[in-house]
């Protein structure tokens, strides 16, 4: 059974405390602090290589995954593991990138929160300087689901010439829907729409006829 919770490290002290006691074995309270140097390590878990998890993220859509991802970026940074420096970190990063962040808001990472903020250049821009990276180029793109393959885009744009040529991540919540990727290897796109409610069918049909259009442009056709 899965479950989550606010101190992670306080919850896996205390469920590992109750699998000892099962077993008849003693132990203290359950709390923070600091293991001393010449502590005995009992077990450790290695996390998926980062690649894996954004390869999943991505095609399944995975909102926690992204929020965890956020967070840990602002405690790899030592700012603290939570979301405002995750937010803090990316912002720098996209402003040294080059990134245009006129009136780009980073609030979470899922982005459910209604204070975040997104253009079609900055996307846009993100998805040129990341094809154009050697170190980002193949992770993202192995990442982003294909129009008619596993993922998000399974059921979308099923005939040629987008499927099998469209890489994009949606965007969807009940104010907004979004649709950015590649169209073939020529062209980098991002469609958002917004509004309350924004309709979801008309949306995306109107996102898979643009990229089905840079998809034709793209082939040639």
């Amino acid at each position: 059974m899965l479950f989550r919770s606010l101190d992670p490290a306080v919850a896996a002290a205390g469920r590992f405390r109750q699998l000892l006691r099962k077993h008849g074995i003693q132990t203290g309270a359950v709390g923070h602090g600091r293991a001393p140097a010449d502590a005995t390590a009992l077990a450790q878990v290695n996390s998926k290589q980062l690649w894996r998890i954004v390869d999943t993220m991505d095609h399944t859509s995975d909102n926690f995954d992204a929020e965890m991802l956020l967070k840990d970026l602002g405690a790899e940074r030592g700012l603290g593991g939570t979301s405002a420096a995750g937010a803090t970190v990316v912002t720098q990063a996209l402003r040294a990138a080059g990134i245009p962040l006129a009136g780009v808001r980073i609030v979470d990472g899922s982005g459910l929160s209604l204070l975040d903020r997104l253009s079609a250049q900055a996307l846009a821009a993100i998805l040129v300087t990341a094809w154009n990276d050697p170190s980002l180029h193949t992770v993202l793109w192995n990442a982003l689901p294909v129009a008619g393959g596993p993922g998000t885009l399974q059921n979308r744009m099923l005939q040629p010439p987008a499927v099998g040529e469209v890489r994009a991540k949606t965007g969807t919540t009940d104010e907004a829907s979004a649709l950015s990727g590649y169209a073939g290897e020529r062209y980098a796109f991002a469609v958002l729409q917004n509004g309350s409610p924004v309709s979801w069918d008309a949306a995306r049909k109107a996102q898979d006829r643009f990229a089905t259009a840079l998809a034709s442009a793209a082939l040639g056709k």
